[in-house]
């Protein structure tokens, strides 16, 4: 989670476009008709233009804890993810990039394609860790043994097979991921979930920022050193590394919600504009007791972002075990107030659920999060929610009430 000690290539668009835009011919088309008015051109042949497409759809196997402890290995279509074209424009070419973009966000689907002069030859398409401008999973690279996975930049990539001279339409069917780097596309696709619910109209992740956005970096490594956090400090004198980066390793992406939890961190961070209520005393919190009233209200936020993201009100670790935070059987004996992360991650659950009184999802807290930077739960709910117009009465005292919260 929140402490290390504790696990419970770059585009220039978002998952809504196509990675590269493309640039208008108006001012050429414009000197080319004045050219021709002063010495017309040498009528010729055109040449046809010839397309070629490389289809298919990109997948990946991994074990599912949301399935249960047994963590069945299950198929899953990899959703907006980074593809390059590359091949040789002619026979003696250079093997060179040929075109860009995401696989389909709803199936995973693709189709890579160059349009020249000539059909080109060699070509492959390369797949990366990464969705456009927004998000990545790094640590592909090679790493000593010993350090940390931040340590490691490179994004995980594979390549098709090569096709040497292919039709107009080439048809490679499900392009699996390779076994070995799986989860790196599992993270990457989970964090579909939570940008689709980001709650702002900006392609970025949040208000704060509208075209060049923060990406999002995972670092992860099957062999990594440490995982389960956010690297970032927590308050004055943390000897956190300090890459804002969210830290896996291992089966840690067996779980959805931990790759949310933590990533969830990092959009709290992102809804405070960058800035981050003091954390202490997070020293060994659960789900079930209490460290510290901010401990309580940032593990809480991020339990809760999981759950929303993936409509889904558990916890689920990466072994397969959960808790449902809403089911009184059970957290009843869980501790009291807003100190327990479960009582605070379950009152935002159903503030925001579609029955509650905040209309049916997070957009108005994330609102009130880009304007202030609540210290603890009990700031948000009693002095900041009301300056931004939500309710502390009614439905909401009865919500946080019932998780044991009580001002």
């Amino acid at each position: 989670m929140l402490t290390r000690s504790q696990t419970p290539p770059a585009a220039a668009t978002g998952p809504a476009s196509t990675l590269t835009r493309r640039r208008t011919l108006a001012a050429a088309l414009a000197l080319g008709a004045g050219l021709a008015l002063a010495s017309p051109l040498t009528a010729g042949t055109a040449v046809a233009a010839s397309t070629t497409c490389l289809n298919g759809a990109l997948a990946y196997d991994h074990n599912d804890a949301e399935a249960g402890t047994h963590k069945p290995l299950v198929t899953q279509r990899a959703r907006n993810s980074n593809w390059e074209l590359w091949g040789r424009k002619t026979t003696a070419g250079q093997v060179e990039r040929l075109s860009s973009g995401l696989t389909n966000a709803t199936d995973g689907a693709f189709s890579a394609c160059h349009t020249g002069t000539t059909a080109p030859r060699d070509v492959h398409v390369r797949f990366f860790s990464s969705t456009g401008d927004l998000w990545r999973v790094v640590g592909a690279g090679t790493s000593k043994p010993g350090d940390p996975n931040w340590k490691n930049e490179t994004q995980y990539t594979f390549t098709t097979a090569t096709q040497s001279t292919p039709p107009s339409a080439t048809n490679l069917g499900t392009v699996k991921v390779p076994r070995s780097m799986q989860q790196a596309w599992k993270i990457t696709d989970t964090l579909n979930q939570l940008y689709w619910k980001r709650g702002t109209t900006s392609r970025c992740w949040t208000a704060h920022q509208t075209s060049t956005c923060d990406p999002l970096t995972v670092a992860w490594r099957q062999d990594g050193s440490s995982g389960g956090y956010w690297d970032h400090p927590s308050f004055p004198g943390d000897t956190s590394d300090g890459t804002d980066w969210v830290v896996l390793k291992a089966d840690d992406p067996d779980s959805k919600h931990l790759i949310l939890h933590e990533a969830g961190h990092w959009m709290q961070w992102q809804l405070h504009n960058k800035q981050w209520p003091p954390v202490y005393d997070c020293s060994g919190h659960s789900l079930d007791k209490g460290a510290s009233a901010a401990c309580g209200w940032t593990e809480g936020f991020a339990n809760a972002v999981a759950a929303y993201a993936l409509g889904d009100t558990r916890y689920v670790f990466s072994t397969g075990d959960s808790y449902d935070l809403l089911d009184q059987r059970v957290v009843g004996s869980w501790g009291k107030g807003d100190w327990v992360e479960g009582r605070v991650a379950a009152a935002l659950i159903e503030l925001w659920g579609p029955n509650g009184p905040d209309g049916g999802n997070w957009n108005r807290t994330v609102a009130l999060m880009n304007r202030y930077v609540s210290s603890d739960f009990k700031q948000y709910f009693t002095q900041h929610r009301p300056q931004t117009g939500l309710s502390t009465t009614g439905a909401a005292k009865t919500i946080i009430n019932r998780h044991t919260i009580v001002y």
